[in-house]
């Protein structure tokens, strides 16, 4: 008996099974790779569905206050409750590379944090980049899995 498919796996890649995509093979990486197609898809991109997707492209250069944070916030809420309803956000974190600093030079377990993990790129760049971490459940109220997305800007 064939294997149940659950959608095009994000990031696109070949399938290694001679299908044109990569797909799941699991529900949890499905609501994942939802999630993320759907915020990294720019509003306006999809012809037949111009509000699929956020903004959150124009915030890159603004200014990294919490003015900027909570519009973040807000566009990748509405977008989750319009189009994936199943998932429910827990908590949006948005850091910019200058908190991402601070915060490693405070932590006590300075240590054991992995310097790749925080790599933002040059020196140049670090002034305009964002760290979203994005906590959420899925399910349906039975059966709920929490996991979280982390996205570079």
């Amino acid at each position: 008996m064939p294997s149940q498919k659950y959608g095009i796996r994000f990031p696109f890649k070949d399938s290694p099974e001679g299908l044109f995509l990569n797909v799941n093979s699991k529900t949890d990486d499905e609501v994942r790779s939802s999630l993320i197609h759907l915020i990294l898809t720019v509003k306006g991109s999809r012809y037949f569905l111009p509000d699929f997707g956020t903004n959150l492209m124009k915030f890159v250069y603004e200014p990294l206050d919490n003015t900027t944070k909570l519009s973040i916030d807000n566009e990748i809420r509405d977008a989750v409750d319009k189009f994936i309803p199943n998932l429910t956000i827990n908590d949006v974190n948005v850091k910019s590379a200058e908190d991402v600093r601070l915060e490693e030079e405070t932590s006590p377990n300075s240590d054991n944090i992995n310097k790749d993990d925080f790599d933002f790129g040059g020196e140049p760049e670090r002034e305009y980049m964002l760290r979203v971490r994005i906590d959420y459940t899925a399910g349906d109220g039975f059966f709920e899995t929490k996991d979280f997305v982390v996205i570079n800007l």
